[in-house]
């Protein structure tokens, strides 16, 4: 796979979750956190990061991905009308990238930190 766009994941794209079987192709930088801080809410058993809340890093994994991959993410994430992707800063082993992020912005249950995975395996 040709690496062209950076995506950052935070929820059921992570490894060892649901839809991260649509990366499974793509090349895996690592785990990181977002530069800036914003805030993660949960609605249907679903994690989303709202943009305009800033509370706290999100943690997530960093793929590089081909334009096929990226149109596939899209059309899962319903970009733009239910997700919207923007490019964030994040750092990851130290490095920090530009990447592209998946944001919502309804309301929805308030997550205490920004990691998914603690609180998806119930490790909050």
């Amino acid at each position: 796979m040709e690496t062209k766009h950076l995506i950052f994941v935070y929820g059921t794209l992570r490894t060892g979750h649901s839809n991260h079987h649509l990366l499974k192709d793509a090349k895996n930088y690592g785990v990181g956190s977002t530069v800036e801080n914003y805030t993660m809410y949960l609605a249907s058993g679903y994690p989303y990061v709202n943009s305009y809340e800033p509370r706290y890093p999100i943690v997530g994994e960093l793929f590089g991905v081909d334009d096929s991959t990226l149109a596939l993410l899209d059309k899962m994430e319903g970009h733009p009308r239910h997700y919207e992707r923007k490019e964030t800063r994040v750092t990851v082993g130290g490095k920090q990238y530009t990447a592209w992020m998946y944001f919502r912005n309804p309301p929805g249950v308030l997550m205490q930190n920004g990691d998914y995975s603690k609180v998806h395996h119930g490790k909050v």
